[in-house]
């Protein structure tokens, strides 16, 4: 998957003495300096995805209506007509979103966990294999609507996740089986590190930029996955 959004060059992230490194997923990937990579990129300056994705106005209710489909671009997934329609197509079983519980996944239990991933089970279906909607297309349009349960998916997530003491590293996985893992982990991940994500979400209240703790994880993971894409 390409950058989520074209931007210029981010303004370096400033060296902070506030919050120690935090260490996520499954401790295989180590975020120094978590403060800075939050606040750099919820700054607007820096033309990453916030706010322009996650306070998208389509509706007042958790349902999916047709600029819900569209909402992927703006975090750099391509929706073109083609994509679009067999969104549309899919409207039916993504639609279930609406019904999740209203809970965050640090705060999810193991049922929780498999109702948000049977929502990528459509993905599994034979007639969708091959056709340009994959987990990360689906995950950028239901995370909008359970921001503090559904997570967002997309190669860098995949990367880090699949190190080596976290999720095996595998493309045959179901889809629906390979969301139930990486939420599994985000959910160890958003507990084992609970009182910086909450000291994160504070942050980013003060600063007029509220995101609920799953989407901070998000940013840290994507972020750091992109500085370590860069040195490799």
């Amino acid at each position: 998957m390409g950058e989520r959004v074209i931007r210029a060059a981010a303004r370096p992230v400033e060296q902070s003495t506030g919050m120690p490194a935090m260490q996520l997923c499954a401790g295989t990937l180590e975020v120094e300096h978590p403060d800075q990579l939050l606040l750099d990129y919820l700054d607007v300056r820096n033309g990453y995805g916030y706010p322009a994705y996650d306070t998208l106005e389509t509706n007042s209710t958790a349902g999916l209506v047709d600029g819900d489909l569209l909402a992927p671009i703006l975090l750099g997934a391509h929706v073109d007509t083609g994509r679009f329609t067999l969104l549309r197509e899919m409207l039916p079983a993504l639609e279930a979103v609406a019904d999740l519980p209203a809970v965050a996944l640090q705060d999810a239990d193991d049922d929780h966990v498999l109702c948000v991933a049977g929502l990528f089970g459509i993905l599994d279906e034979p007639r969708y294999a091959g056709r340009g909607i994959r987990g990360t297309i689906v995950s950028k349009v239901l995370h909008r609507k359970r921001p503090e349960l559904v997570p967002l998916y997309d190669s860098r997530i995949f990367q880090a996740y699949t190190a080596p003491g976290a999720i095996p590293r595998s493309t045959d996985n179901a889809w629906a089986q390979f969301m139930a893992m990486l939420c599994t982990q985000m959910r160890d991940d958003l507990q084992g590190e609970s009182r910086a994500f909450a000291e994160l979400e504070e942050l980013a209240a003060s600063e007029g930029s509220p995101v609920t703790q799953l989407r901070i994880l998000d940013i840290l993971v994507w972020r750091t996955a992109e500085s370590s894409q860069r040195e490799d």
